[in-house]
């Protein structure tokens, strides 16, 4: 059982099961809600449950073309991800997992969007677009 957290310990949550993919994303979102990118654990949402603090999770709401909802605790800011349950899978923030999720990072996504000023010099699969790996 994989755990994680905001920083003040608000909101908590497990995931059961191996994550499908750790990617790092570079959209202008993830750039704006962590840095130059976001690193997203994704995985069945079957396998997400929220342990504590669901009331404290606010939700941004993006415009088309978006998709990913940007999650966040209420009280200290923390990304969590997109806690979404309707979209079959879930896309959590890996900075707040407390361990290891048994996967390491595949993939670059959205490099389209990456600030000019950064350049990725690892070997890792990159993508200009979306990647959603398979089950």
């Amino acid at each position: 059982m994989l755990k994680g957290s905001c920083l003040c310990g608000a909101v908590t949550l497990e995931i059961s099961g191996t994550p499908s993919s750790l990617s790092y994303c570079h959209c202008s979102r993830c750039r704006k809600a962590a840095g130059v990118f976001s690193a997203v654990l994704i995985g069945p949402v079957a396998d997400l449950k929220i342990t504590s603090g669901e009331c404290h999770i606010a939700r941004y709401e993006p415009a088309a073309p978006f998709v990913h909802r940007r999650a966040f605790c209420e009280h200290c800011g923390s990304s969590l991800g997109d806690l979404a349950t309707d979209g079959g899978i879930y896309v959590v923030a890996a900075s707040i997992l407390d361990g290891d999720p048994g996967v390491k990072p595949t993939a670059h996504i959205h490099t389209a969007s990456k600030p000019d000023w950064y350049e990725i010099e690892d070997e890792l699969l990159k993508f200009e677009g979306d990647y959603i790996p398979p089950p």
